[in-house]
């Protein structure tokens, strides 16, 4: 039985991306049967390669909403997905702004890539969707897109969660709560907090009004203010009382039972 997440990228927002001083590839989730990949923004395709994971294995593409630090490698994986445009095959899945448009949204993927997905679904928060030997449900956020979604996904091994990019709201804390990973997309340290993303006194809040907390939180899609990402994690960690590991370019955790192993 096989889960784990490796990190294509760790940053996010327009800085990082234009610079890459932090990498802005997404990153991905495997099991046994599902090689999905997380909102590949730019670089994605490259990276993949530098770390010598196959694209072409992929079998699905998960866009959280239409910001280009999450959207423009896509197509790209689209065509690896289908062999080079040549099979129907693998899922698509992403909000509706991603996937079709909405008024001043434009739709980020063409119609010919759309066309060559074995299945191209838009989820809506709370929607559920059976992924090979998972299922994903579809999670609120607030953000600037106003159809962006992140997920939970159900493995044997435990839930993952994914805020996508989001501000602190009520709906985080019971759609993640008792999840084993939640992967959190926090831009800005302690109480720094900007419209539309998560600072490190949020994300707090949120997990300590969990039920359960997660085992691990993962530190993700960091802007260039977040100058020292272990720091950060070892604040949030010691208040509450949980493991936390900021993401960096080509971690890979592997879930077993009961534990977890880091590798880089």
């Amino acid at each position: 039985m096989r889960v784990e997440i490796v990190f294509i990228g760790n940053g996010g927002g327009r800085w990082a991306t234009i610079t890459q001083k932090k990498p802005t590839g997404g990153f991905r989730i495997h099991t046994d049967e599902l090689k999905l990949h997380i909102d590949p923004g730019p670089g994605a395709i490259v990276r993949l390669n530098q770390l010598k994971i196959s694209p072409w294995k992929t079998n699905a593409i998960f866009v959280s909403h239409c910001h280009p630090d999450h959207y423009t490698d896509t197509e790209i994986l689209i065509e690896a997905m289908t062999e080079g445009m040549l099979k129907k095959r693998g899922y698509l899945i992403g909000s509706l702004t991603a996937i079709e448009g909405f008024g001043k949204y434009e739709k980020v993927v063409s119609e010919y890539h759309k066309n060559m997905v074995k299945h191209c679904c838009v989820l809506y928060p709370n929607d559920e969707i059976e992924l090979y030997d998972t299922k994903l449900k579809a999670t609120k956020t607030k953000h600037g897109d106003p159809f962006g979604i992140g997920f939970r996904l159900y493995t044997k091994l435990g839930d993952i969660g994914y805020t996508s990019d989001t501000e602190k709201i009520d709906s985080l804390i019971d759609d993640f709560d008792g999840v084993r990973v939640l992967i959190a997309n926090i831009t800005r340290m302690k109480n720094e907090r900007i419209r539309g993303h998560l600072c490190s006194n949020d994300i707090i809040d949120i997990i300590n009004s969990m039920n359960k907390k997660p085992g691990l939180l993962i530190m993700n899609h960091m802007g260039l203010k977040m100058k020292n990402p272990k720091r950060e994690a070892e604040y949030i960690s010691r208040i509450l009382d949980i493991d936390v590991v900021p993401a960096r370019y080509g971690l890979k955790i592997e879930l077993l039972d009961g534990k977890y192993i880091y590798k880089i």
